[in-house]
This record gives C-alpha cells, sequence and structure tokens, in this order.
C-alpha cells in the first residue's frame, strides 16, 4: 500500500471510531506511522484530506454500481441489479458507506467536491435520465428520484450493519421490488 493509500485508510478508521472533529492530522500521522511532511507532499490540510477520501470512495461505488451490467439486460433487471450492487458494497464496506453517509450529509462537504463526486455517477444518471424519458420511470426531480433508491437501500444496509435485521434472499428481493415500485410508473 502506497503511503497516499495509508494516509486515507488511517483516517476512514479513526473518522469512523472518533468522528470528524477529534481526528487531528496529528492522531492520522501517529496512526498510519509517517511522516507529517509525507501528508503534507500528499494533501494540503485535513479538509483536503477527508475532501479526498470522499471523492474517492464515491468513485469507488461508482464503479461498484455499473458492475456487470450489460447494456442488453431490460430496464428493469439493471435495476436490479444495479440495487444489489450498491447495497453490496455497503454491506461488504461499512466504514466506507458511513463515512460516504456521514460526510454527504455534514456541513463539511463543499458543494465542489459533491458536484465532482456526482461525475463518478454519470452511467447511473444516464440509466435514471432514459428511464424518465422512456416513461418508465416517474419524472421527479433526477436527484430526488435517485436519492428514493440510495435511501432505500442505505436504510435496509444499515439495519443489517447495525444487527436489527438479518438478511435473507426474500427480504432482498422483497426491498428492491419496492423500492423498484416507488420509482416506476404504474
Amino acid at each position: 500500500m502506497s503511503k497516499r493509500d495509508q494516509i486515507l485508510q488511517t483516517t476512514l478508521e479513526l473518522v469512523s471510531e472518533l468522528g470528524f472533529h477529534a481526528t487531528s492530522v496529528g492522531l492520522i500521522i501517529k496512526k498510519s506511522g509517517v511522516a507529517s511532511g509525507t501528508i503534507y507532499h500528499h494533501f494540503k490540510n485535513k479538509e483536503d484530506l477527508i475532501d479526498t477520501l470522499y471523492s474517492e470512495l464515491k468513485k469507488e461505488l461508482g464503479n461498484a454500481i455499473i458492475s456487470n451490467i450489460d447494456q442488453e439486460m431490460a430496464f428493469k433487471e439493471k435495476f436490479f441489479l444495479i440495487w444489489k450492487n450498491i447495497f453490496r458494497f455497503y454491506i461488504e464496506n461499512p466504514m466506507k458507506f458511513e463515512f460516504l453517509e456521514d460526510y454527504a450529509n455534514s456541513p463539511f462537504v463543499r458543494k465542489e467536491i459533491k458536484v465532482i463526486s456526482q461525475s463518478y455517477y454519470k452511467p447511473l444518471i444516464n440509466y435514471f435520465e432514459s428511464g424518465i424519458q422512456m416513461g418508465i420511470l416517474r419524472s421527479l426531480p433526477l436527484h430526488f428520484l435517485i436519492n428514493i433508491v440510495f435511501g432505500n437501500v442505505a436504510t435496509l444496509a444499515r439495519m443489517i450493519i447495525m444487527e436489527e435485521i438479518e438478511i435473507a434472499d426474500e427480504l432482498l428481493i422483497n426491498a428492491i421490488q419496492s423500492s423498484w415500485d416507488s420509482v416506476k410508473i404504474n
């Protein structure tokens, strides 16, 4: 693992454990074992480090969302696979999931970072736009429509991670179907 990646991983772990405010650059330096100059070689300051981590995790999630998507699949079949891909990413990466959720909803995230990070979701955005244009999906503001789906996935993932419910194939299929039913035109 490169020093840069080591810094990002340590930051993720510390923010997950202690929160944004309690995670200082000094603590990151201490836990990662890198020299302070190394951090400042890669990042301007703590805000730049956090923004970079957020952006890289958004890119990773964006890639996970479209994995195994075949352009020949039926629209609904793609929806189910996209939903499962998001869910799988969240369940397999609980620290990353929580970081993304917490930072995206915090006052710290800068608008320009959100805009840059949205570029990683372009295939997903195109998919939802085409669904609206074809009359398959409800004609709602695009980001609201996407957030309905992400919110459903996040809620189920959080409940499983927090051990409030156990995952079963039937529950997963019903959750995806419910999400589909909430955005498709009847």
